[in-house]
């Protein structure tokens, strides 16, 4: 199929779409905004990744900062070996020396083009970098508790809750009970040997943030809009945090066991 004829099939999005969206949800000059995305989510965007930036950073203007996981690809996922996987290893992984300007990142195609901009700062963890571009872009790219403490929000652009890493967040204000950190805990042997041989890995059940869906929307917190075929949907950090808090004292099973 000629793909001329591909594109005329699949919704057409601009960046006059994205920016209108947008605004139709809430976001305004002068926001800080942590943004998850999936560039396909929207169907045929006109400018591809560049035209959803472009829309992003025009939205918040020079007052507001955008901020990206740009989680790098310099690490080599390893097999587990069976004894591995008894001990309750979920994945494993060597990690590379890490260049921020240099290494592309695996959290898609709209961050893999955001850290590239000029103007673009992103930091320096070796797997887990964030890239901001806007005022106090040195601070919030820091960590996602820097956008918590700036009273900051979460974009979605066709993605749900089960990609915001951010809500790790609300683990550092519950005691989680002993037999879920039997759970997630590694031994400190295990973390002794793999951090000597420069080892990254998962250990246990990783939480059902995906959950959070429904429930924000129960709640009231989540605001959605429809741009092209991407359900686009934006929550202030902090009650998104809050609310996962308050699920995760009271219910901490839904979110480590089926």
């Amino acid at each position: 199929m000629d793909i001329e004829i591909r594109m005329k099939k699949k919704t057409h999005v601009t960046k006059d779409d994205i920016i209108n969206g947008l605004k139709t949800l809430g976001l305004k000059e002068g926001h800080r905004v942590g943004v998850h995305s999936s560039l396909s989510s929207f169907g045929y965007v006109e400018g591809g990744a560049d035209a959803v930036i472009d829309a992003l950073l025009e939205v918040v203007g020079k007052e507001g900062t955008v901020v990206m996981p740009t989680y790098s690809n310099n690490v080599d996922h390893l097999e587990k070996t069976q004894e591995e996987k008894d001990m309750g290893i979920t994945w494993k992984y060597r990690i590379s020396p890490y260049d921020p300007k240099k290494h592309g990142c695996w959290t898609g195609k709209i961050p893999d083009t955001f850290w590239r901009r000029k103007g673009a700062i992103r930091n320096s963890d070796p797997t887990h970098s964030l890239t901001a571009i806007g005022a106090n872009a040195e601070k919030l790219s820091q960590s996602w508790k820097t956008l918590l403490e700036a009273d900051g929000y979460i974009l979605l652009l066709g993605i749900t809750t089960s990609c915001c890493s951010s809500l790790h967040l609300a683990e550092e204000r519950v005691q989680l009970p002993q037999h879920i950190l039997d759970r997630i805990t590694p031994p400190p042997e295990i973390e002794e040997k793999y951090a000597k041989e420069n080892i990254g890995f998962g250990y246990g059940p990783y939480p059902k943030f995906g959950k959070m869906e429904e429930i924000s929307i129960k709640h009231g917190i989540m605001k959605r809009v429809k741009i092209g075929k991407a359900t686009v949907k934006l929550l202030r950090l902090r009650e998104l945090i809050d609310l996962y808090a308050e699920y995760l004292q009271k219910n901490p099973d839904m979110f480590y066991f089926d």
